[in-house]
């Protein structure tokens, strides 16, 4: 017998001996049934309501290697009851037993369905019962004034749980405020803290983003209320997505919004913060919904090799660091042309996509287009037959004597049925197909060639070229561009290095994933 047993805990707050609790309930059951000791999948700090979960993934990927999967109750393995039913339905069609030992259901038994459906609906209810509980809790919490969660910064809580002003930090959110007001942008005002060595709410550098924040949502030095001593609790609430089980924030209605006025956690005065909030209006643009799409092909690719920050677009024609950008944090900020990097990165892919085998799968797949494309004769000659049984049963009964007002009617609609479809299938039946695109190979050397402007504004093509070139990492240094594949020996990027001058005719392209370093060599 091949055993495999799966086992999670939720919160990051539970304890880790959770994993080894489940894992013994298990392995006593593989005793007691003279089974080997079984493989162990597990996931930590992660909800059963979640589908992408690694272990859970990967069991499910492995699962028709075994012959039981064990778990030590049926939530154990998901908290959604349709999400249960529907795992356990498939392993079943695999042929491979689920064991819930604690629940005492195994799909070997006959009524297992039963406690199946009842377990995951159990699971279920426990979350819905949990959530409302927290949040009945949490709106007597903020109607009292006291915190709903999370700590802003400028605060500490006392010995008996409550909030104060933390005047060490409070001092940092009033120079904050007294700069913005004076005509500094979030992005100086954060080089400077950081420049002076000041933490961070999280302990770490500025960011513009935890200064300038979001007015619309409260956040942010410059956007929460707190600061002005305004408590808004229930601006949003966060739902789970039903495909992916990922947690989205929802806004909530004005009208549900819960405002406490607590005047001794005010740390800036009333006109300053209006001073604030009329300057974030001026600046703030009217948001087109999510985000516009990213509008260079390498945006999110591309590493600074001085930090490991993202390189972001900071002009028409650069890509530089976004931590020297946003914060002056970088200690070897660069630059990099948009045309330079899309030019050598591309290239490889350029080059596989001329190849004959690349036009050869190009070809296939158009072909199967067309044929998708074409008429369904095999569906059309079985309305033909449809519409003829039914003129048939029609004319049955009247030779047997059943005639009724509608029987004319019921024989003209099947008689004009069958012309339709009849005429339907000799026009499918005559149509041809295109086999093939005309001019075929020069529309695709086309593209191949344009290809830096044909994909871009175009996220599927986006996607496909990150998946094919990796994560890019820029190194500061003197000298020519070059562009070096450097694949870790190990791991998912395992593969081969290889390094090629910008403008040699040869530029690297792997099928594998891989990692592109682009650096600048000595001049020498």
């Amino acid at each position: 017998m091949r055993i495999a047993a799966y086992v999670r805990y939720s919160s990051e707050n539970q304890s880790a001996a959770s994993l080894q609790d489940q894992a013994r309930n298990c392995r006593a059951y593989c005793e007691r049934a003279g089974w080997a000791d079984p493989t162990i999948y597990q996931d930590a700090a992660i909800s059963g309501s979640r589908k992408d979960r690694p272990g859970y993934q990967r069991l499910m990927a492995d699962a028709t290697r075994f012959d039981v999967i064990l778990v030590d109750d049926l939530s154990r393995l998901s908290r959604d009851s349709i999400e249960a039913q529907q795992q356990v339905r498939r392993l079943k069609f695999a042929g491979v037993r689920v064991i819930a030992v604690s629940d005492g259901i195994d799909t070997a038994d006959k009524g297992h369905k039963l406690g199946v459906g009842l377990r995951g609906l159990m699971g279920e209810l426990y979350l819905d019962d949990l959530r409302d509980k927290t949040h009945r809790g949490l709106t007597g919490r903020a109607m009292a004034g006291a915190s709903a969660g999370g700590l802003p910064y400028g605060y500490r809580i006392t010995s008996v749980g409550e909030r104060e002003i933390d005047e060490g930090q409070a001092a940092v959110v009033r120079r904050i405020f007294d700069d913005y007001i004076a005509g500094a942008t979030p992005r100086a005002i954060a080089a400077a803290l950081n420049r002076e060595g000041i933490p961070s709410p999280r302990g770490r550098t500025w960011a513009l983003t935890a200064i300038r924040g979001d007015i619309r949502r409260g956040i942010g030095i410059l956007g929460n209320p707190i600061y002005v001593g305004q408590q808004v609790w229930n601006r949003s609430r966060w739902v789970k997505h039903p495909e992916t089980g990922r947690r989205i924030r929802q806004e909530r209605p004005e009208a549900e919004w819960i405002t406490t006025h607590l005047p001794d956690l005010a740390i800036v005065t009333q006109a300053q913060w209006d001073a604030a909030q009329a300057r974030q209006r001026g600046r703030t643009k009217a948001s087109g919904g999510a985000g516009r799409p990213a509008r260079h092909l390498l945006s999110g690719l591309l590493r600074c090799g001085g930090c490991d920050g993202p390189l972001v677009v900071v002009d028409r024609y650069n890509y530089g660091c976004a931590r020297a950008k946003n914060a002056g944090t970088c200690p070897a900020p660069i630059r990099l042309a948009i045309r330079d990097a899309e030019r050598e990165l591309l290239a490889g892919i350029r080059a596989e996509l001329l190849t004959d085998k690349a036009f050869q799968r190009f070809q296939r797949a158009v072909a199967a287009r067309l044929r998708e494309a074409g008429p369904d004769v095999d569906a059309v000659r079985r309305r033909v037959q449809q519409a003829t049984r039914d003129r048939d049963n029609v004319m049955a009964a009247i030779l047997q004597g059943i005639v009724t007002p509608t029987t004319k009617a019921a024989l003209e609609k099947a008689e004009g049925e069958i012309k339709t479809a009849e005429a339907e299938l000799r026009s499918a039946e005559a149509m041809q197909p295109a086999k093939m695109l005309p001019r075929a190979r020069e529309r695709w050397n086309a593209l191949a060639n344009d290809l830096g402007n044909r994909a871009r504004g175009n996220d599927k093509a986006r996607q496909a070229i990150a998946a094919a070139i990796g994560t890019a990492t820029v190194r500061n240094e003197n000298g020519d561009l070059v562009a070096e594949v450097a694949v870790a020996s190990s791991g998912p990027e395992q593969g081969t290095q290889i390094c090629v001058v910008a403008g040699a005719r040869s530029v690297p392209y792997l099928l594998e994933p891989f990692r592109v370093v682009l650096r600048r060599a000595s001049r020498e």
